[in-house]
């Protein structure tokens, strides 16, 4: 379509409209004379139409979607171009089975579309049972108080690990120790080491990270300037231990919303490429059961630190195969 499809997409529209109704006037033509008609010039011209009017449309869909962002208020704009300039919504073109751990729980869903377009999610309470403060959104994924953000955290490295012995690896460590605590220094734990991941035989140490992009301290910054911030941080910790280890280090960023760095995104291709070869299928077909399998178990971790109790649970202090203690009575 060339430029002008770019720049003007009504000049776009009546180009390609002038140029449908030339193919269909030959064609009408050479049914009325019984006349002889090229297939092969008509065909072409008809992909020819078709292609244009995708482009066409696809650029007045976007000059919508800019409207409509432009008159949002700022933090939900903000919230809505992280999410179109991201590749984020694998997850909501999966079938949700059972079998391959796709299926939501309807509040695990409804929480991932508030987490998703900035709505405050339903039935959630007015103060956090962690810590007394007042209970929104933010502090929900913020609130360390009975380790739901671990938990998040967890859940993340877990997956992980299995998708790699999923791929075909079998020396997998979760949490190995690279560096032993001493006297002189602080103990240092990677996330887990895969072994053959990036090069054969060479070990691979990978810490994940997932934050939440709409916190206070981070409204002023854009989402790649905080991925370069968390990723400068880690390479800075474990950078030197891994080339002590003869190991390379490879840190994974994402957000809430389930959007990746660019390195978690080659990361992930690389999963791909070793998952097609064991499955024997085609490389679009892995990378979109990853990315979708990643996305989900962020989401529902997610709405783990949205629901979720953060206070303690005591036990009534009996072990297996001893006798109730004499101070409880009675138990309702």
């Amino acid at each position: 379509m060339g430029g002008i499809g770019i720049r003007d997409p009504i000049e776009a529209s009546k180009h390609a409209f002038n140029t449908s109704v030339k193919a269909t006037k030959m064609l009408s033509d050479a049914i009325i004379s019984r006349g002889k008609i090229e297939i092969d010039i008509y065909e072409e011209s008809l992909r020819s139409i078709t292609t244009e009017m995708k482009k066409t449309k696809d650029v007045e869909d976007q000059s919508q979607v800019e409207h409509l962002v432009e008159n949002l208020p700022p933090n939900k704009g903000r919230k809505m171009r992280r999410i179109i300039d991201n590749k984020c919504s694998t997850w909501l073109s999966i079938i949700p089975t059972l079998d391959n751990h796709f299926a939501l729980s309807p509040d695990e869903f409804r929480d991932a579309l508030a987490i998703r377009y900035n709505f405050t999610p339903k039935r959630i309470p007015d103060m956090c049972d962690g810590c007394g403060e007042q209970f929104n959104m933010t502090h929900a994924l913020n609130c360390k108080k009975g380790g739901l953000v671990t938990a998040r955290h967890n859940e993340a490295r877990d997956l992980n690990c299995d998708l790699c012995h999923l791929a075909g690896l079998h020396q997998i460590i979760s949490e190995p120790v690279p560096q032993e605590a001493s006297d002189n220094q602080p103990g240092l734990r990677a996330d887990w080491k895969v072994r053959g991941f990036w090069d054969a035989q060479r070990d691979a140490l990978f810490d994940i990270c997932i934050l939440n992009a709409d916190a206070s301290s981070l409204e002023k910054q854009n989402l790649q300037a905080i991925f370069d911030t968390r990723k400068k941080i880690k390479k800075k910790k474990y950078g030197p231990i891994a080339v002590l280890k003869r190991a390379s280090f490879t840190p994974i960023t994402a957000t809430c919303e389930a959007i990746f760095d660019k390195e978690a995104e080659v990361y992930m291709k690389r999963l791909a490429t070793l998952l097609s070869k064991k499955w024997k299928s085609n490389y679009s077909r892995a990378v979109c059961y990853i990315r979708a399998r990643m996305q989900i178990c962020i989401h529902r971790s997610v709405s783990l630190c949205i629901r979720g109790s953060r206070t303690k649970w005591r036990g009534v202090g009996i072990i297996d195969s001893a006798a109730i203690p004499l101070n409880i009575l009675e138990l309702d």
